[in-house]
């Protein structure tokens, strides 16, 4: 991936992202990444599939990114710096605002935000 760099997978994840309104909190993690390292989108918006989806929520509060087009070694340090520059919520410490892991097709990188996020 180059610096600048932002692809989407898809017509479903392009419509996602031009239908709905995002989190200011994700739009400025995303810029962050995108500008720093370039992006692949492979989720947006998409209706809930579960109770806590936070792709269907209305702001939008999580993307899914494409993690293989990066080398593992900057992938981990890309969702590691991150997480030292924003915390999901004081509150609940225990939770990243990128979350590396197997969904069941393969891994991806979750970024997510809740009302309470900050940067550090």
């Amino acid at each position: 991936m180059k610096p600048g760099l932002i692809e989407i997978k898809d017509i479903e994840v392009l419509r996602g992202l031009m239908e709905r309104r995002f989190s200011p909190l994700l739009i400025d993690i995303i810029i962050f990444i995108a500008r720093k390292y370039g992006i692949v989108m492979t989720e947006s918006f998409r209706e809930k599939r579960h109770m806590n989806d936070l792709h269907g929520t209305q702001p939008v509060r999580a993307v899914d990114l494409r993690t293989w087009c990066y080398p593992d070694s900057l992938m981990y340090r890309i969702f590691h710096r991150i997480n030292q520059l924003w915390i999901y919520d004081p509150n609940r410490p225990d939770k990243d605002v990128a979350v590396v892991h197997d969904a069941g097709s393969g891994t991806h990188a979750h970024i997510q935000v809740h009302p309470n996020t900050r940067r550090r």
